[in-house]
């Protein structure tokens, strides 16, 4: 395990970092095996291995000294906490409010289009594009083995990100007003700088590994790019255009020519190419399925692309030309994404039980089911509607944004999240919740919404039951959001500890968590003791942060003076040559 490694030879750290580790798992290393490390950070066992052999054959007089933690490493918790705060708010929470008045009216009109896409602005802004940037700025660099270039760029981005998502807003709320627009379209111009400042500081990360050669996952990433700039530049014309709307009828003629293309580049270009990239790239190390083959991923790539820009140009042709015809001809983007997506991630039968499966495995799965489902409701959304007597169900449609919206992509937040960011921070995902109670929640509460709007096209009461699967949902993402949290903190509190310098003697008086965080190494002469309860995580991150030492073996009813004595004897022999790497064994890993 990379911890036990570190403990034992810290010079080692300089290889695992020439790989991506960097801040990754805190002072002391992600709890993860090398077999795992060098997965998912795309490095050959064998050569990693030697390195490190050679690294740990250099001696040490003492251990190496951790310096401060850098921006790069921790910049993805304010993106991540931000995109939690933000859908806790003007997010979902918002949504549901709004679900819950359509409800109470049997009308999905009962509430002001621009309450809704500020709702739609500020999820897609808010909480997905705050989450993808985040992940961007802590792991392409990692998955070149380059440091993040311009850290300082990203966290203006951060800043200029947060300052637009609120005053766009908090402007479309305002529309009435022409200090509303003002304040809408500023906050669109901070976001596109935003935008400008991510997408500079991936490409310059990406330039500075001339060495590596791209992965196909990159061209999913980089598509995913191109229409988060795209799909900023067209919101810019569609807010503008909407909130100058000189009556009722230009403003539905407006929303219902320029907001399906919209989405369409958000959800399909921006959101689905970025979550199949990083699933190309990282899945088949953490999760232990297959390779998806490079001829495979570069045809699907040009296809659902080509799709996704077939859909935007015959929607908007139908709208501008009234060309029944190109409505028509809209089924052949929409089969070609719902063939693509199938073809693409065939090899990893994902009905099937996962190989490596751990907390994240089934969020993964079930993501991966609704974006199937959501794509089956698009290509037949034409006979519904006429199986309904409507020219077209907006009911429907709703529902089929709702499944790839909150089943596809919240789903994949919520199950990479819950693998990744316990990994950052130092922490085990086995003893963590495995957060059934967050994916049966979300899942019932998307289920319950896709099938009653649907239900609403022929009986109204279900209106009233649309409510009901926000509150689900909202509750799930609270669940999840809190626990999330929580691990950031912990991860943080240990970092800003393990950076200031540890006391050359241990005392009674200090606490057991901040002796942990100075020596891990020490966890062995804890447990000697009788203290196994410093094994279970979520004890360790309360009462051992709050009771000193002393008052640990007075509860236990220990001798004091004899663990001191005893975690001072460990800190000295460590100082002591130790040998190298190549005294252990190298015994497979039966973890994912």
């Amino acid at each position: 395990m990379i911890p036990d490694i570190l403990a034992a030879w810290p010079q080692a750290r300089k290889v695992f970092d020439g790989y991506g580790l960097s801040g990754c798992g805190g002072a002391h290393g992600p709890v993860e095996s090398l077999e795992f490390f060098s997965r998912a950070h795309g490095v050959e066992l064998g050569h990693l291995l030697e390195e490190l052999r050679a690294a740990t054959a250099e001696p040490i007089e003492r251990p190496v000294a951790e310096g401060a933690t850098l921006l790069a490493d921790v910049l993805y918790r304010r993106f991540f906490k931000a995109a939690i705060i933000i859908t806790l708010t003007f997010g979902a929470t918002w949504g549901a409010d709004l679900l819950w008045r359509i409800g109470l009216n049997d009308d999905f009109t009962a509430v002001s289009v621009f309450d809704v896409n500020a709702h739609g602005h500020a999820q897609i802004y808010g909480w997905v594009g705050l989450f993808i940037m985040g992940f961007a700025y802590q792991a392409f660099g990692r998955f070149r083995h380059v440091p993040l270039v311009r850290p300082g760029w990203a966290n203006a981005s951060f800043y200029l990100m947060i300052g637009g998502i609120v005053a766009s807003v908090v402007g479309q709320i305002a529309h009435a007003s022409r200090l509303g627009l003002a304040v809408a379209l500023a906050g669109q111009a901070m976001e596109l700088t935003a935008i400008g400042l991510f997408v500079s500081v991936v490409i310059g990360t990406y330039r500075a590994s001339r060495s590596k050669g791209l992965g196909v996952h990159d061209g999913y990433i980089f598509a995913s790019i191109a229409w988060f700039a795209v799909q900023a530049l067209f919101g810019l014309a569609h807010l503008w255009l909407t909130m100058t709307a000189a009556t009722p009828s230009e403003l539905v003629y407006w929303v219902t020519t320029l907001q399906a293309p919209l989405r369409d580049m958000q959800i399909h270009g921006f959101a689905m190419m970025m979550i199949l990239g990083v699933s190309l790239r990282l899945l088949p190390g953490v999760l232990g399925l297959p390779a998806i083959s490079a001829r495979r991923a570069r045809l699907w790539l040009v296809l659902l692309n080509g799709a996704i820009v077939g859909e935007v140009m015959l929607f908007m042709g139908y709208r501008l030309l009234d060309n029944h015809l190109l409505a028509a001809l809209l089924l052949v983007p929409w089969a070609l994404l719902l063939v693509g997506a199938a073809a693409l991630l065939w090899p990893w039968r994902l009905w099937r039980p996962l190989p490596g499966s751990d907390r994240s495995g089934k969020f993964v799965r079930a993501a991966f089911g609704w974006l199937a489902l959501s794509m089956l409701m698009l290509v037949l959304l034409p006979a519904y509607s006429r199986l309904a007597g409507l020219p077209f169900s907006h009911a429907y449609y709703g529902a089929v944004r709702h499944a790839v919206t909150v089943g596809f992509v919240s789903m994949m937040i919520l199950g990479m999240s819950a693998k990744v960011v316990p990994t950052l921070n130092g922490l085990d995902t086995r003893q963590l919740r495995q957060l059934w109670a967050v994916f049966i929640l979300l899942n019932v509460g998307c289920a319950l919404r896709v099938g009653f709007q649907i239900v609403t096209d022929f009986w109204p009461t279900a209106f009233a039951l649309v409510g009901v699967s926000g509150v689900l949902e909202v509750t799930a993402t609270a669940v999840w959001g809190v626990g999330l949290w929580r691990i950031m903190s912990v991860g943080a509190r240990q970092e800003r500890l393990a950076s200031g310098p540890a006391p050359a003697v241990i005392s009674p008086q200090h606490k057991v968590a901040d002796v942990l965080a100075w020596f891990p190494q020490l966890e062995p002469v804890f447990i000697r003791f009788g203290f196994r309860e410093i094994t279970n995580p979520f004890l360790r991150r309360t009462v051992a942060r709050r009771i000193s030492l002393a008052g640990a073996c007075s509860m236990h009813g220990r001798a004091g003076d004899a663990l001191i004595t005893a975690l001072n004897e460990a800190i000295k022999r460590e100082r002591r040559p130790v040998g190298t790497l190549a005294s252990l064994p190298v015994i497979p890993s039966r973890r994912a």
